[in-house]
């Protein structure tokens, strides 16, 4: 299990005047300890962050004291991107936790040339177990896989001691010819020129008519 390491310190101001010095504010809690807002330096986030991923499994330095966490969150800005605070779960190795796990679908180019597509319907799965046996993703392979092979839930395998709570049965993803809707254009409907009513046609008759 590849682990990230990141510094932290406990931090007594607001998150915005944390931003304003160029740190990033966030908070650390678990079983054995309260949640407690934390600081930590930006560059050194984004490095780990860029290599370990949005949920890194790390070894958290909280006032040089070592404790194994997960990345349970992480929020950005909306538009800059920058970072503006960040939670981290402490565990340890014999707890058992929850974790959401992704997908990673391989050999999708295959299918390109046999005009087929994957249809994918979990892009995640929230798995149980310790966080040194719970994978950082799961892999299923569809290379040359033909039209309507199906995966289930039921069909991965996962390490001892990791489960699942959904059926076994619960769809994954499918490879299927892609589905090429059909657009309806509204027919335009032809009105009889006799039908139409012309408005004061009757008014323009009696005007005309000669007086008796």
């Amino acid at each position: 299990m590849a682990l990230g390491k990141l510094n932290a310190a406990v931090r007594t101001e607001k998150g915005y005047k944390i931003r304003r010095e160029g740190l990033v504010p966030g908070v650390v809690y678990g079983k054995e300890i309260e949640s407690t807002p934390v600081q930590f330096e930006k560059r050194h986030i984004e490095q780990v962050l860029r290599t370990y991923g949005d949920r890194a499994r790390l070894m958290v330095s909280i006032d040089d004291k070592e404790q194994l966490g997960i990345i349970k969150e992480v929020t950005k800005d909306i538009i800059s991107q920058d970072l503006l605070h960040l939670d981290i779960q402490l565990v340890s190795l014999t707890e058992e936790i929850n974790l959401d796990v992704p997908f990673v679908f391989i050999g999708t180019d295959t299918l390109i040339p046999k005009g087929l597509v994957l249809h994918t319907y979990l892009n995640e799965i929230q798995l149980t177990g310790t966080v040194d046996r719970i994978p950082n993703s799961i892999e299923i392979d569809v290379t040359g896989k033909e039209d309507g092979y199906n995966v289930l839930l039921g069909d991965i395998e996962l390490p001892e001691g990791v489960t699942y709570l959904e059926p076994d049965d619960t769809p994954i993803a499918a490879v299927a010819v892609p589905k090429i809707e059909e657009i309806e254009e509204d027919a335009e409907e032809e009105v009889d020129a006799a039908d139409v009513e012309v408005i004061g046609e009757d008014e323009e008759e009696e005007d005309t008519q000669p007086e008796e």
